[in-house]
Formats: C-alpha cells, structure tokens, sequence
C-alpha cells in the first residue's frame, strides 16, 4: 500500500537521501512507481488524497532542483510541469514527449477498445531513446567522454552505486 511505502521511503530518505543531498551530492533514484510517488508526494506536499492521481512514466528521469530545505525550486518557467499539472521538476524528455506516454499508457489500461499493445505500435523517439540499451556503447565509443551510471534498489538502507566508463 502506498502508506507502508511513505513510511520505507521516509526512513530511506531521513537516513540516506537527505543527508547525501545536505553534503552537496547529486543523486540519481531509480525505483517503483509507488516508491517514487511516495518521494514526490514528500518532496512536493502533495496530499494523499490527490496523489493517487499522479502517474509517472517509466524510464524518464525527472530533475529536480532543491533549495536548502531539500524542498524544489520553481522551473525556469516558473509553473507545474505540463505532463501531470503536480510537478516542480523538469521531465528530462520534455514534458509534450511525456504527457504522451502517460496519456498512451492511460489509454493502454482503460479503453477497452484497445486490441494491441500501444508501446510496439510507432512509440515516441524521444521515450525510445531512454529506453535505448545502447547507452553505454554510445558513451564507449565517445571515447570515454561520458560516464553511466548504473544501479539497483538498496536492500535494507545499503547503496549500491556501480559506475562504468569507456
């Protein structure tokens, strides 16, 4: 349930986010829908109630800028992202690229017109290029002039962070 996920995200972000972020570091969290949900609905005062209408696409990174308070700073633009209406963070993809996705997956999961699989039929450049597994051959043969970073999910508060280059 999402409420025994707020409290292993609040003990995962009391004991391990917040502090790595007090000391200057940039993370990268990467996790189940709910699990981030819970972290959004934290980092941006969302209420339970309107939460559970937040949906997120897989494999867009979201950025998020914070001040001192580890609360997010306004965009650039100074409004809520255009994708979900709720959020202070920019969608690495763009949000026009991510408001399609999400509103493709909608369609995916409740019209019950559909009779095939949305995701193969034409997907969106920009969704397939995160999606791409390629990556890390791209960053090689940049000659090393990128890194990736990849990782799992910590067991038990324990950060697995595994960093390759050329």
């Amino acid at each position: 349930s999402l409420e025994t996920t707020m409290h292993r995200s609040r003990v995962y972000w009391e004991d391990v986010l917040a502090p790595a972020l007090r000391s200057g570091q940039t993370l990268l969290v990467v996790g189940h829908e709910n699990n981030l949900r819970s972290l959004i609905m934290r980092l941006e005062d969302i209420s339970p109630k309107d939460i559970i209408n937040l949906s997120l696409p897989r494999a867009v990174p979201l950025a998020y800028r914070l001040g001192t308070d580890l609360k997010p700073l306004d965009r650039d633009d100074g409004k809520l992202d255009e994708a979900t209406g709720f959020l202070r963070g920019t969608w690495l993809g763009g949000d026009g690229a991510v408001k399609e996705i999400l509103e493709r997956d909608h369609k995916q999961v409740y019209d019950t017109s559909v009779v095939e699989n949305l995701e193969t039929k034409s997907p969106n450049d920009k969704y397939k290029a995160w999606n791409d597994v390629n990556a890390y051959e791209r960053c090689r043969k940049a000659n090393g002039a990128g890194r990736v970073v990849t990782g799992r999910l910590p067991h038990n508060g324990e950060i697995i962070q595994k960093v390759a280059a050329n």
